[in-house]
């Protein structure tokens, strides 16, 4: 074919964003993608383990989706519409005690997070005692943002604004179960903007300066008016067309798919494959990126395979980024942002209901850290009893290291098996009671798995979208977890983005110049 596009990465959104441009791309424009290792879909893993005469599945990534109407949560649903997946969904309803019981470990015991006002008044559990003390905080401080500050961290923030306690209890908690990294560490204005606007703007306090987000927020989204109508018109139609789908979202908390999450990246990679304009390349890692003679991009492969294209669209963890232009002048985002690493240990045990409470599962905050080696433990079987096929078992998952990986751990990709399984099975066994000896243990580790949003993301965002402007004569862009968000929501909705709106497939011949960066940047502005 005379002119294709290159997607790089075959995790879930270099699969999504190779879905992306084999609809709207004519069958006469090539879409190649290229993955270094001999499986597609990245961190989503799903595998299937066999014990005690019982067939389980055991998730070594992502587990569930989250429903709602944000951008994110519509994106992954019309994608699941539009793979014919609607059969193998199956839902946590909003009246499952998944949805309604989430705990943080503290002081040696579980935690309920409340729900709304009721719990709030029937007593709140000693981990969340000290948020009404911090809301009390906030609303009698002055104004104490530091001067000519371009960000801070959450730690720092939460601490100056709401108390240390709020911290060590409850944000060092969520932001475990969300980036596997240290509060201390992560950007307030990248993953707390608006309470950072707020502070910015507001005359005496966050919660007050909200009210003064909440309107500027409202005329910064009127430049997004016609988007948001023709995405609110898309899904009003696949409303009418698979009403009964559509409902039983509407009354879901979360999501997943009957044999896991790799149902979805499989359904994918085995769509595209059927296209006759889709080439997909494993196993094959690439060297080196570059312009041909006729001002093309050629990826070099490992096999010395070159792969040519009019535009490339790079999908790849940023450490991996950096190695394709050699001693190029790189840039801050490439070199500075650091990768968690996190052990996932699933356990299996031949009885149902073995946990003391019934829900989603814990988070370990800042404040039990020298109780714990866990990041927080998931009751899949709870969760989604579904995919449990009727066998008399209960999953858990243990997440383990984040931040503290080598300091408990060493290096990633040096501990053996055992060391974590055996710290799992303590990690269930103290905070959880559980005696019974499991049917299946399996650690596995992701290494650099999640990227860190570290103090001053935002304008080494920034300097990455020039870079990748100046690189292969602006004929490369990127997307993925680095940019905007690692979650799969955020992942896919950006791909989407850039496919849709940002990118001229009718003009591949003239350089894009698209970072796949605007649309993200635009809106912490």
């Amino acid at each position: 074919m005379s002119q294709a596009i290159t997607v790089l990465g075959g995790g879930i959104t270099g699969l999504t964003t190779a879905w992306y441009l084999a609809q709207r791309l004519p069958q006469t424009v090539g879409v190649r993608l290229v993955e270094g290792s001999s499986r597609l879909g990245g961190w989503v893993r799903t595998d299937r383990r066999q014990a005690g005469g019982v067939s389980f599945i055991a998730e070594k990534g992502p587990r569930t989706l989250r429903t709602g109407n944000s951008r994110e949560a519509l994106a992954v649903l019309e994608l699941v519409d539009d793979l014919d997946m609607r059969s193998d969904v199956i839902v946590a309803p909003r009246s499952s005690a998944a949805a309604r019981n989430r705990f943080i470990y503290y002081e040696g015991e579980l935690n309920r997070m409340p729900t709304g006002l009721g719990s709030v008044l029937t007593g709140l559990p000693p981990a969340v005692r000290c948020l009404p003390r911090g809301v009390w905080h906030d609303l009698t401080t002055k104004k104490n943002t530091p001067d000519g500050a371009f960000d801070e961290s959450i730690h720092s923030f939460v601490s100056r604004r709401f108390g240390e306690q709020v911290d060590d209890n409850l944000a060092s908690a969520v932001m475990h179960g969300i980036y596997a990294a240290d509060t201390k560490d992560l950007s307030t204005r990248a993953l707390l903007y608006p309470f950072w606007l707020a502070d910015q703007m507001g005359k005496s306090g966050v919660l007050r300066g909200l009210r003064r987000v909440a309107k500027h927020s409202r005329a910064r989204n009127a430049r997004f008016a016609v988007r948001d109508a023709e995405e609110k018109y898309s899904v009003s139609k696949r409303r009418m067309q698979t009403p009964e789908f559509w409902a039983s979202i509407d009354d879901a908390s979360m999501y997943s798919f009957r044999d896991g999450m790799q149902m979805l990246t499989d359904k994918l990679a085995t769509r595209l494959a059927a296209l006759s304009n889709v080439e997909i390349i494993t196993g094959q890692p690439a060297t080196s990126a570059r312009l041909d003679a006729d001002g093309n991009v050629e990826l070099l492969l490992e096999n010395g395979q070159a792969v040519s294209s009019q535009h490339l669209i790079n999908t790849l963890p940023l450490h991996q980024i950096r190695g394709l232009f050699g001693n190029e002048p790189s840039t801050s985002l490439l070199e500075d942002t650091p990768y968690a690493s996190v052990a996932v240990v699933n356990v299996t045990y031949p009885i149902r209901n073995i946990t003391p409470v019934d829900g989603f599962g814990y988070l370990v905050p800042r404040a039990s850290a020298n109780d714990s080696k866990a990041l927080g433990v998931v009751f899949d079987s709870c969760s989604l009893p579904e995919q449990d096929g009727g066998a008399d078992i209960s999953r858990l998952t243990v997440m383990l290291g984040g931040s503290r990986f080598h300091e408990l751990f060493g290096e990633p990709g040096a501990v053996a098996k055992e060391v974590l399984e055996q710290a799992a099975m303590e990690t269930v066994s103290g905070h959880l009671g559980i005696r019974a000896t499991p049917i299946d243990v399996d650690a596995t580790v992701g290494r650099k798995c999640i990227p860190s949003y570290t103090v001053g993301y935002i304008d080494r965002l920034k300097s990455m979208h020039e870079w990748v402007q100046r690189q292969l004569g602006g004929r490369m862009s990127v997307v993925g977890a680095a940019y905007g968000g690692p979650a799969v929501p955020q992942c896919v909705v950006h791909s989407r983005d850039l496919v849709n709106r940002h990118l001229r497939l009718d003009a591949l011949d003239t350089p894009q110049c698209v970072s796949g960066l605007e649309e993200i940047i635009s809106s912490f502005e």
